[in-house]
């Protein structure tokens, strides 16, 4: 999302990224956007799959508000079976998992905002995270 976020990505081979973004002045987006807004990476590829890392600094529904909510999109037309480990400051959240095409996966309670706090790096409140995403098939 450009202007909002700055990304970056790591490949040690086709099969495995290390995709990264840091989203400016997150700790006012926790506290002023409704539930169920998103910021969403640029989409990035993983071997010949595309995904993209959706962020909801106030949870993706109203029932997750006052969480941090994550979720890795599968923006293909085929499943894949991906293992990821998600991680903010020192917070940091793994799973190995088929998504369907077109579908996505994550945490929707990744951390409340009380724990986020801890984890936003500096005084500009901006956040930096890193998806360690593996392609199993």
């Amino acid at each position: 999302m450009p202007g909002m976020t700055y990304e970056w990505k790591l490949s040690s081979d086709d099969k495995t990224l290390i995709y990264g973004i840091r989203i400016f002045n997150f700790g006012h987006k926790m506290n002023t956007w409704r539930a169920g807004r998103e910021v969403r990476s640029m989409p990035f590829h993983v071997g010949e799959s595309e995904f993209s890392i959706d962020i909801f600094p106030n949870g993706n529904s109203k029932e997750n508000r006052g969480n941090i909510s994550v979720f890795v999109n599968n923006k293909n037309n085929w499943d894949v079976k991906v293992e990821v480990e998600f991680i903010i400051g020192t917070k940091s959240l793994e799973y190995i998992k088929e998504i369907e095409a077109n579908t996505c996966w994550g945490w929707a309670t990744y951390c409340n905002h009380e724990d986020a706090r801890d984890l936003i790096d500096d005084e500009q409140r901006n956040l930096t995270a890193s998806a360690n995403i593996r392609l199993i098939w």
